[in-house]
């Protein structure tokens, strides 16, 4: 016997999956993709909400009926994603196409809601099964869900197969692909069953609605990454901003001993951390190249991979007095043959990596040399 999803279950559901859809409304909304995943939540919630009203949905209820509407509505969407590379990204395309998938959508409720009151009238459940009403409910629910999913399944291998995702995105197409196939399992577990009466499971629309629960709580849930990635990176706790609040004190200090390096000011990096984390790692670069004539020959990247603790904090001592030096207009003490303190790395990564061994330093370096100038003033 089939146990119908209790209110227990559906309700912290229906608050998860709100809370998902509000997030993506106000910050994942920016492609057709985002409005078109975004309506099929819209839709789904609806369903839910739906589903709701009936306490026993395998009775011919009106609010059961339009909950099986409502999933229709919402599956179009997913035809609509499956279809979007055939239309070459234009929005006029995009939306027409949908208005033709949402139309027959409600074409097929309609179907759905009059083989449902024939059978509320006769006072007769509402299932699939093989009479009249149960044909009919059969063919406007199964096909346009099968057509709906097999083209967004489709799509999401075309894209797998292409081999250019992260490994995040991959993860997330495969994840997708096992959400349809679990709707397709339990879609011909309900045709099996209407035609051969095995297995015998009860009746099929409470296992409807938990699967469609169940598969709307899963889809949020996928769906959800990039908001969470979003409101990660919005709130600064992504490792791009963070690497950033550890360079900013060493990054403001030789700015602004070396001011004409700073990029144009139109330039806005201040929303997007990696952008912002690549020009103050090239400022930071281009400072360090014109306090070469101030330091004594050194070379940072050298003294990093000796792996001492020691070279870092001398090289930053260095640093220190050369950013003095500079400010105060000194002339350079090695103009002619000291070694730029250019960091080798090959790549960002490690460059970085020796910027935040001298930013971890940095403040005892600076606060030093602010003592040392004071005393040598005194004196």
């Amino acid at each position: 016997m089939w146990i119908p999803v209790t209110g227990f279950v559906a309700w912290p559901v229906i608050g998860y999956v709100t809370a998902v859809l509000v997030g993506r409304l106000l910050f994942v909304r920016e492609t057709i993709i985002d409005r078109l995943m975004n309506r099929t939540f819209l839709w789904s919630l609806a369903g839910l909400l739906l589903y709701r009203c009936t306490i026993t949905p395998q009775i011919a209820s009106l609010a059961n009926q339009l909950a099986l509407g409502c999933v229709l509505l919402a599956m179009t969407n997913l035809h609509g994603i499956g279809t979007f590379a055939d239309t070459g990204g234009d929005p006029s395309t995009v939306w027409r196409r949908q208005r033709f998938y949402s139309g027959v959508a409600v074409a097929a409720a309609v179907v759905i809601l009059l083989a449902g009151t024939s059978a509320r009238h006769d006072g007769r459940l509402l299932d699939l099964r093989m009479d009249g009403e149960g044909i009919a409910v059969g063919y406007a629910f199964g096909i346009p869900l099968t057509i709906n999913t097999f083209v967004f399944f489709r799509a999401g291998i075309r894209e797998l197969r292409r081999g250019d995702l992260s490994a995040r995105e991959t993860v997330i197409g495969y994840a997708l692909g096992v959400g349809v196939i679990y709707m397709w399992l339990t879609e011909a577990v309900s045709i099996a069953q209407a035609s051969t009466g095995w297995p015998a499971l009860g009746p099929q629309m409470p296992r409807i609605e938990a699967a469609v629960t169940l598969c709307v709580a899963y889809y949020a849930t996928l769906t959800a990454v990039p908001l969470v990635i979003l409101l990660i990176a919005r709130s600064g706790l992504d490792p791009a901003a963070r690497a950033c609040r550890r360079l900013q004190p060493l990054w403001r200090d030789l700015t602004a001993a070396v001011p004409e390096i700073v990029l144009s000011s139109a330039m806005d990096t201040s929303r997007n951390a990696d952008a912002r984390l690549l020009r103050m790692t090239v400022e930071i670069r281009d400072a360090l190249m014109h306090l070469g004539p101030h330091l004594a020959a050194a070379n940072f990247a050298r003294t990093c991979e000796s792996g001492s603790e020691s070279e870092p904090i001398q090289y930053a001592h260095r640093l220190a007095h050369a950013v003095h030096a500079r400010r105060s207009g000194l002339t350079a003490e090695h103009s002619r043959n000291a070694r730029r303190p250019l960091l080798t790395a090959q790549d960002f990564d490690t460059e970085l990596r020796h910027l935040l061994d001298l930013a971890r330093v940095w403040p005892v370096a600076r606060a030093a040399e602010r003592t040392g100038v004071q005393t040598r003033v005194g004196t």
